[in-house]
């Protein structure tokens, strides 16, 4: 992977964190995503390419995205842009620091270059 790859995906994983975060934070913010995806994405901060759609899923996932998952997931098929978002945040948000909130949305802990994804599991 390039040096211009890695920092695109870093970037990405930020922003994508960031949206996670707000939609799983607030309903108002899940229905303004949920309304217009695409208008949402690129208000986040989120690269859309020009004419994209921006597909939003709201699936739990049976395992934890990898970083490099949600990246080519977002960026794999030309003109559609699929945004994971689990319907469920995976722990209780109100006991999670900023950091760690962005660490959980974006599977990817902020160690620097371990490769260490950081797997929740909620049993209802």
């Amino acid at each position: 992977m390039s040096n211009d790859e890695q920092e695109f995906g870093a970037r990405f994983v930020t922003k994508y964190s960031e949206l996670v975060t707000a939609v799983w934070r607030s309903d108002e913010e899940l229905n303004r995503l949920l309304a217009d995806p695409t208008g949402y994405a690129t208000a986040a901060g989120l690269p859309v390419a020009p004419g994209a759609v921006v597909e939003v899923d709201r699936a739990q996932p049976a395992t934890l995205y990898t970083k490099e998952q949600i990246v080519a997931d977002w960026s794999g098929t030309p003109g559609r842009h699929v945004l994971h978002v689990p319907e469920v945040p995976l722990v209780d948000l109100n006991e999670l620091t900023e950091a760690e909130l962005e660490t959980v949305a974006g599977g990817v802990a902020s160690v620097a270059d371990n490769n260490v994804n950081v797997i929740a599991v909620l049993i209802v």
